[in-house]
């Protein structure tokens, strides 16, 4: 038979446990949204590449924003009116799908919930936003972000160039890799230094995340990096159009062409004077 003794211990044992398990899965969901969120979202420091989500379980169901985190593009595609109205405002930057379980998703909501409305400034700490503004660079911290990018300066932790896989409309450097986007504009599109620097410190595009694992690149790296990106985007207005266009496809199309004359003469050539029709003509004197 259960003692009174018995049941208020149990009962306080189960409470608890409640009042526990919720605070420890917001503070999970907190490890997971600094690992995976944290580089595009604020949660109350504003604005960054994509929309500041404190209040935003107040505006979407949990089942929606699961849906959404998993598979953004799939939404979008099948319709979904939000979905459809998030992407356009965002300049169509499509949100990487995030490989999580409901349950790491769920933390993170309560990790969003346990912000309130009013905590507008609670994640502005979080954010790796330089101090210095790149506006402010000097000649030396622009040439070493050009360099880095081209790959003249090796990065230290010796992640690859950024000019391998992407171009920029500029006259200050050869023309660039065309594995990913155009960055010309990079800095006004994603936000400026506090967008720039979120995805240079934990890349969240799969082929940028494989390329840098275990070779992150430095703060010092980052930000001449960002400097000179944000040159080349202040500098992209006055670009020639000759600039802007890629001279590695101009020069390898007109490449291509050269070689397909030259075996269209030869196999000409051979045509008219083949082998065979020689062979033929003797045998026909022969007669």
């Amino acid at each position: 038979m259960v003692t009174l003794k018995q049941s208020l211990t149990a009962t306080i044992s189960l409470v608890s446990f409640f009042l526990g398990v919720i605070p420890l899965q917001a503070q999970n969901g907190e490890t997971t949204f600094k690992s995976n969120c944290a580089v595009c979202h604020t949660v109350g420091g504003g604005k960054l590449i994509g929309p500041d989500l404190i209040g935003v379980t107040a505006k979407r169901s949990d089942t929606w924003l699961i849906q959404w985190i998993k598979g953004s593009q799939a939404m979008v595609q099948n319709g979904d009116p939000d979905a459809i109205a998030i992407f356009e405002e965002y300049s169509k930057i499509p949100m990487p799908d995030q490989n999580l379980s409901d349950s790491e998703i769920s933390g993170v909501l309560d990790y969003i919930k346990s912000k309130g409305a009013t905590n507008v400034s609670a994640a502005a700490t979080d954010l790796q936003v330089p101090i210095k503004s790149s506006d402010n660079a000097n000649g030396q911290e622009l040439l070493l972000g050009q360099q880095i990018f081209e790959g003249d300066v090796r990065l230290i932790n010796k992640g690859p160039s950024c000019i391998s896989c992407h171009n920029l409309a500029t006259d200050r450097i050869i023309a660039g890799g065309l594995l990913a986007k155009d960055l010309t504009n990079v800095y006004t599109r994603m936000g400026g230094d506090a967008g720039l620097s979120g995805i240079l410190n934990a890349p969240p595009f799969p082929a940028m995340t494989e390329a840098y694992k275990n070779k992150p690149i430095t703060k010092d790296e980052i930000f001449a990096i960002i400097s000179f990106l944000n040159k080349v985007d202040k500098e992209s207005s006055t670009q020639s159009v000759e600039v802007a266009s890629s001279p590695l496809l101009t020069w390898g199309f007109l490449g291509f062409a050269f070689w397909v004359c030259i075996v269209l003469l030869l196999w000409h050539k051979k045509k008219w004077n083949m082998v065979k029709q020689r062979i033929f003509d003797r045998q026909v004197k022969s007669r």
